[in-house]
Protein backbone atom coordinates (compact mmCIF):
# COMPACT_ATOMS: atom_id res chain seq x y z
CA UNK A 1 0.00 0.00 0.00
CA UNK A 2 1.35 3.40 -0.99
CA UNK A 3 1.25 6.14 1.65
CA UNK A 4 1.09 8.87 -1.01
CA UNK A 5 -2.54 9.91 -1.52
CA UNK A 6 -4.02 9.53 -4.98
CA UNK A 7 -5.55 12.88 -5.92
CA UNK A 8 -8.93 12.37 -7.59
CA UNK A 9 -11.08 15.12 -9.09
CA UNK A 10 -14.82 14.81 -9.74
CA UNK A 11 -16.92 17.60 -11.25
CA UNK A 12 -20.70 17.32 -11.40
CA UNK A 13 -23.98 18.91 -10.36
CA UNK A 14 -26.64 17.50 -8.05
CA UNK A 15 -28.25 15.47 -10.84
CA UNK A 16 -25.16 13.23 -10.93
CA UNK A 17 -24.39 13.06 -7.20
CA UNK A 18 -25.81 9.55 -6.79
CA UNK A 19 -23.78 8.20 -9.70
CA UNK A 20 -20.59 9.89 -8.53
CA UNK A 21 -21.08 8.26 -5.13
CA UNK A 22 -21.22 4.83 -6.80
CA UNK A 23 -18.09 5.71 -8.77
CA UNK A 24 -16.20 6.80 -5.66
CA UNK A 25 -17.33 3.70 -3.77
CA UNK A 26 -15.82 1.59 -6.54
CA UNK A 27 -12.46 3.42 -6.34
CA UNK A 28 -12.32 2.90 -2.58
CA UNK A 29 -13.34 -0.72 -2.89
CA UNK A 30 -10.53 -1.63 -5.26
CA UNK A 31 -7.66 0.54 -4.00
CA UNK A 32 -5.54 0.29 -0.86
CA UNK A 33 -3.81 3.67 -1.14
CA UNK A 34 -5.15 6.80 0.56
CA UNK A 35 -7.46 8.82 -1.67
CA UNK A 36 -7.54 12.62 -1.66
CA UNK A 37 -10.90 13.28 -3.33
CA UNK A 38 -12.05 16.73 -4.36
CA UNK A 39 -15.63 17.17 -5.51
CA UNK A 40 -16.24 20.43 -7.33
CA UNK A 41 -19.57 21.72 -8.59
CA UNK A 42 -21.14 24.85 -10.01
CA UNK A 43 -23.97 24.20 -7.53
CA UNK A 44 -23.84 24.37 -3.74
CA UNK A 45 -22.32 21.04 -2.56
CA UNK A 46 -24.66 21.22 0.45
CA UNK A 47 -27.23 19.66 -1.90
CA UNK A 48 -25.42 16.32 -1.61
CA UNK A 49 -22.46 16.69 0.77
CA UNK A 50 -24.16 15.16 3.83
CA UNK A 51 -25.06 12.02 1.87
CA UNK A 52 -21.48 11.61 0.68
CA UNK A 53 -20.19 12.04 4.21
CA UNK A 54 -22.63 9.44 5.52
CA UNK A 55 -21.62 7.10 2.70
CA UNK A 56 -17.90 7.26 3.39
CA UNK A 57 -17.59 8.29 7.06
CA UNK A 58 -16.00 4.96 7.97
CA UNK A 59 -13.35 5.15 5.24
CA UNK A 60 -10.27 6.39 7.09
CA UNK A 61 -8.17 6.25 3.89
CA UNK A 62 -10.36 8.83 2.18
CA UNK A 63 -10.01 12.58 2.49
CA UNK A 64 -13.20 14.04 1.05
CA UNK A 65 -13.41 17.73 0.20
CA UNK A 66 -16.15 19.77 -1.48
CA UNK A 67 -15.95 23.05 -3.32
CA UNK A 68 -18.44 25.23 -5.14
CA UNK A 69 -16.79 26.81 -8.14
CA UNK A 70 -18.09 29.69 -10.22
CA UNK A 71 -16.57 29.99 -13.66
CA UNK A 72 -15.25 33.49 -14.42
CA UNK A 73 -17.63 35.92 -16.15
CA UNK A 74 -15.50 35.89 -19.29
CA UNK A 75 -15.84 32.11 -19.67
CA UNK A 76 -17.73 31.32 -22.90
CA UNK A 77 -21.19 29.96 -22.21
CA UNK A 78 -21.04 26.26 -23.08
CA UNK A 79 -23.49 25.09 -25.71
CA UNK A 80 -23.19 21.39 -24.83
CA UNK A 81 -23.66 19.87 -21.37
CA UNK A 82 -23.40 21.98 -18.21
CA UNK A 83 -20.54 24.21 -17.14
CA UNK A 84 -19.50 21.44 -14.72
CA UNK A 85 -18.06 19.54 -17.68
CA UNK A 86 -15.46 22.30 -18.08
CA UNK A 87 -14.33 22.52 -14.44
CA UNK A 88 -11.48 20.08 -15.04
CA UNK A 89 -9.76 22.96 -16.85
CA UNK A 90 -9.08 24.43 -13.39
CA UNK A 91 -7.51 21.23 -12.03
CA UNK A 92 -4.14 22.85 -11.29
CA UNK A 93 -5.80 25.61 -9.29
CA UNK A 94 -8.16 23.22 -7.50
CA UNK A 95 -5.27 20.94 -6.53
CA UNK A 96 -2.79 23.72 -5.82
CA UNK A 97 0.44 22.31 -4.49
CA UNK A 98 -0.12 18.88 -6.04
CA UNK A 99 1.85 17.71 -9.05
CA UNK A 100 -0.63 15.16 -10.38
CA UNK A 101 -4.34 14.34 -10.31
CA UNK A 102 -6.71 11.89 -11.92
CA UNK A 103 -9.88 13.43 -13.29
CA UNK A 104 -12.73 10.97 -13.63
CA UNK A 105 -16.32 11.34 -14.85
CA UNK A 106 -19.14 10.48 -12.41
CA UNK A 107 -20.70 7.91 -14.79
CA UNK A 108 -17.87 5.43 -14.27
CA UNK A 109 -17.17 2.46 -12.03
CA UNK A 110 -13.83 0.88 -11.26
CA UNK A 111 -13.61 -2.89 -11.18
CA UNK A 112 -9.91 -2.91 -10.37
CA UNK A 113 -7.27 -0.77 -8.69
CA UNK A 114 -6.35 2.64 -10.07
CA UNK A 115 -2.97 2.57 -8.33
CA UNK A 116 -1.08 1.45 -11.48
CA UNK A 117 -2.81 4.25 -13.37
CA UNK A 118 -1.67 6.78 -10.76
CA UNK A 119 1.92 5.57 -11.15
CA UNK A 120 1.91 5.77 -14.96
CA UNK A 121 4.96 7.44 -16.49
CA UNK A 122 3.58 10.12 -18.81
CA UNK A 123 6.94 10.37 -20.64
CA UNK A 124 6.90 14.16 -20.58
CA UNK A 125 3.33 14.51 -21.82
CA UNK A 126 0.88 16.76 -19.99
CA UNK A 127 -1.92 14.23 -19.74
CA UNK A 128 -2.50 10.53 -20.16
CA UNK A 129 -5.84 9.50 -21.63
CA UNK A 130 -7.54 6.74 -23.59
CA UNK A 131 -8.14 7.10 -27.31
CA UNK A 132 -11.57 6.55 -28.83
CA UNK A 133 -10.94 3.77 -31.35
CA UNK A 134 -11.64 4.73 -34.95
CA UNK A 135 -13.06 8.13 -33.93
CA UNK A 136 -14.39 10.28 -36.75
CA UNK A 137 -13.60 13.48 -34.85
CA UNK A 138 -10.03 14.00 -36.17
CA UNK A 139 -11.37 14.03 -39.70
CA UNK A 140 -14.30 16.28 -38.80
CA UNK A 141 -11.97 18.77 -37.11
CA UNK A 142 -9.37 18.64 -39.87
CA UNK A 143 -6.67 17.31 -37.57
CA UNK A 144 -3.46 15.89 -39.13
CA UNK A 145 -3.77 12.44 -40.68
CA UNK A 146 -3.29 9.69 -38.14
CA UNK A 147 -4.32 11.84 -35.18
CA UNK A 148 -5.89 10.05 -32.25
CA UNK A 149 -8.79 11.48 -30.28
CA UNK A 150 -9.14 10.80 -26.56
CA UNK A 151 -12.17 10.49 -24.33
CA UNK A 152 -11.86 13.13 -21.61
CA UNK A 153 -13.87 11.12 -19.05
CA UNK A 154 -10.62 9.92 -17.47
CA UNK A 155 -7.37 11.85 -17.55
CA UNK A 156 -4.13 11.55 -15.62
CA UNK A 157 -2.96 15.15 -15.42
CA UNK A 158 0.52 16.55 -14.86
CA UNK A 159 -0.65 19.67 -13.05
CA UNK A 160 2.72 21.43 -13.20
CA UNK A 161 2.89 21.03 -16.97
CA UNK A 162 -0.77 22.00 -17.34
CA UNK A 163 -0.10 25.24 -15.48
CA UNK A 164 3.27 25.98 -17.11
CA UNK A 165 1.80 25.61 -20.59
CA UNK A 166 -1.25 27.71 -19.67
CA UNK A 167 -3.62 25.09 -21.04
CA UNK A 168 -6.65 26.38 -19.17
CA UNK A 169 -6.47 29.78 -20.84
CA UNK A 170 -5.60 28.25 -24.18
CA UNK A 171 -8.67 26.00 -23.99
CA UNK A 172 -10.90 28.92 -22.99
CA UNK A 173 -9.53 31.06 -25.83
CA UNK A 174 -10.08 28.25 -28.31
CA UNK A 175 -13.63 27.68 -27.09
CA UNK A 176 -14.37 31.38 -27.39
CA UNK A 177 -12.99 31.52 -30.94
CA UNK A 178 -14.48 28.22 -32.17
CA UNK A 179 -17.58 27.43 -30.07
CA UNK A 180 -19.02 25.34 -32.91
CA UNK A 181 -16.20 22.82 -32.46
CA UNK A 182 -17.33 21.87 -28.95
CA UNK A 183 -19.38 18.97 -30.28
CA UNK A 184 -18.86 17.02 -27.06
CA UNK A 185 -18.19 20.00 -24.84
CA UNK A 186 -14.70 20.08 -23.31
CA UNK A 187 -13.60 16.87 -25.04
CA UNK A 188 -13.19 18.42 -28.48
CA UNK A 189 -11.48 21.52 -27.10
CA UNK A 190 -9.00 19.48 -25.05
CA UNK A 191 -8.13 17.31 -28.04
CA UNK A 192 -7.63 20.28 -30.34
CA UNK A 193 -5.52 22.28 -27.90
CA UNK A 194 -3.42 19.42 -26.51
CA UNK A 195 -2.73 17.76 -29.85
CA UNK A 196 0.64 16.02 -29.61
CA UNK A 197 0.89 16.52 -25.85
CA UNK A 198 -0.99 13.54 -24.47
CA UNK A 199 -0.03 9.92 -23.91
CA UNK A 200 -2.40 7.20 -25.18
CA UNK A 201 -3.11 4.73 -22.37
CA UNK A 202 -4.40 1.18 -22.58
CA UNK A 203 -8.10 0.99 -23.37
CA UNK A 204 -8.71 -0.80 -20.06
CA UNK A 205 -8.44 2.51 -18.20
CA UNK A 206 -11.56 3.97 -19.83
CA UNK A 207 -13.71 1.31 -21.46
CA UNK A 208 -16.51 3.15 -23.21
CA UNK A 209 -19.89 1.84 -24.36
CA UNK A 210 -18.95 0.68 -27.90
CA UNK A 211 -16.65 -1.99 -26.48
CA UNK A 212 -19.57 -3.69 -24.78
CA UNK A 213 -22.27 -2.79 -27.29
CA UNK A 214 -20.58 -2.58 -30.71
CA UNK A 215 -22.88 0.00 -32.34
CA UNK A 216 -19.77 1.88 -33.49
CA UNK A 217 -17.05 0.36 -35.66
CA UNK A 218 -14.01 0.32 -33.40
CA UNK A 219 -11.66 -0.62 -36.20
CA UNK A 220 -10.25 -3.56 -34.25
CA UNK A 221 -10.66 -7.31 -34.17
CA UNK A 222 -13.38 -8.88 -32.08
CA UNK A 223 -10.66 -10.67 -30.11
CA UNK A 224 -9.05 -7.34 -29.16
CA UNK A 225 -12.42 -5.86 -28.24
CA UNK A 226 -13.14 -8.82 -25.96
CA UNK A 227 -9.66 -8.55 -24.45
CA UNK A 228 -10.36 -4.97 -23.45
CA UNK A 229 -13.73 -5.89 -21.91
CA UNK A 230 -12.15 -8.74 -19.96
CA UNK A 231 -9.28 -6.59 -18.67
CA UNK A 232 -11.37 -3.47 -18.00
CA UNK A 233 -10.42 -1.51 -14.90
CA UNK A 234 -12.58 1.60 -15.38
CA UNK A 235 -15.92 1.14 -17.09
CA UNK A 236 -17.35 4.34 -18.52
CA UNK A 237 -21.10 4.42 -19.12
CA UNK A 238 -20.81 7.22 -21.65
CA UNK A 239 -23.52 8.21 -24.07
CA UNK A 240 -27.27 8.23 -23.62
CA UNK A 241 -27.73 4.72 -22.18
CA UNK A 242 -27.08 4.67 -18.43
CA UNK A 243 -26.91 1.76 -15.96
CA UNK A 244 -29.28 3.39 -13.47
CA UNK A 245 -32.06 2.89 -16.03
CA UNK A 246 -33.47 -0.58 -15.37
CA UNK A 247 -33.96 -1.55 -19.02
CA UNK A 248 -30.39 -0.62 -19.88
CA UNK A 249 -28.66 -3.72 -21.24
CA UNK A 250 -25.02 -2.91 -20.46
CA UNK A 251 -23.38 -6.21 -19.44
CA UNK A 252 -21.63 -4.50 -16.50
CA UNK A 253 -24.76 -2.73 -15.26
CA UNK A 254 -24.71 -4.69 -11.99
CA UNK A 255 -21.32 -3.19 -11.12
CA UNK A 256 -23.06 0.17 -10.80
CA UNK A 257 -25.71 -1.18 -8.41
CA UNK A 258 -23.18 -3.21 -6.41
CA UNK A 259 -21.25 -0.04 -5.68
CA UNK A 260 -24.33 2.10 -5.17
CA UNK A 261 -25.31 -0.36 -2.42
CA UNK A 262 -22.22 0.82 -0.51
CA UNK A 263 -23.54 4.39 -0.36
CA UNK A 264 -26.37 6.41 1.15
CA UNK A 265 -28.27 5.91 -2.12
CA UNK A 266 -28.52 2.15 -1.56
CA UNK A 267 -32.34 2.24 -1.59
CA UNK A 268 -32.53 3.72 -5.08
CA UNK A 269 -35.08 2.02 -7.32
CA UNK A 270 -35.18 2.85 -11.05
CA UNK A 271 -38.46 4.47 -12.10
CA UNK A 272 -38.75 2.02 -15.01
CA UNK A 273 -38.43 -1.09 -12.84
CA UNK A 274 -42.03 -2.13 -13.31
CA UNK A 275 -43.47 -5.64 -13.36
CA UNK A 276 -43.85 -5.47 -17.15
CA UNK A 277 -40.27 -4.31 -17.63
CA UNK A 278 -38.91 -6.99 -15.29
CA UNK A 279 -40.64 -9.58 -17.47
CA UNK A 280 -39.37 -7.94 -20.65
CA UNK A 281 -35.80 -7.87 -19.41
CA UNK A 282 -35.82 -11.50 -18.34
CA UNK A 283 -37.37 -12.71 -21.57
CA UNK A 284 -35.57 -10.46 -24.05
CA UNK A 285 -32.31 -12.51 -24.21
CA UNK A 286 -34.34 -15.43 -25.56
CA UNK A 287 -36.04 -13.40 -28.29
CA UNK A 288 -34.34 -13.56 -31.73
CA UNK A 289 -32.59 -10.34 -32.71
CA UNK A 290 -34.83 -9.75 -35.76
CA UNK A 291 -37.99 -10.01 -33.64
CA UNK A 292 -36.39 -7.87 -30.94
CA UNK A 293 -35.79 -5.06 -33.46
CA UNK A 294 -39.36 -5.31 -34.74
CA UNK A 295 -40.77 -5.12 -31.21
CA UNK A 296 -38.62 -2.11 -30.46
CA UNK A 297 -39.96 -0.35 -33.55
CA UNK A 298 -43.57 -1.06 -32.58
CA UNK A 299 -43.08 0.09 -28.99
CA UNK A 300 -41.35 3.26 -30.14
CA UNK A 301 -44.26 4.14 -32.45
CA UNK A 302 -46.73 3.68 -29.59
CA UNK A 303 -44.99 6.27 -27.40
Amino acid sequence: MSTTPISVLYAFNNAYAQHAAASLASLIRHSTSPLDVLIVSTEDPALFQDRFERSFASESRVSLRFKQFTVPPEFPIPTVLSADAYLRLWADELFEGRSRAIYIDPDTVAVGSIEPLWQTDLHGMTIGAVAIPNSSRPREHGMPAGSLFFNSGMMVMDLNAWKAKDYRQRCIDYLRQYPERALDADQDILNLVLIGDWLPLDYKWNVINPFFRPFHDLGMSDAERKRVCDEAVIIHFNGGAKPWVYLDNHPRQQAYFDNLARTDWRDYRPADRTFLNVCRKKLMPYVPQQLRSALKTVLTKRR
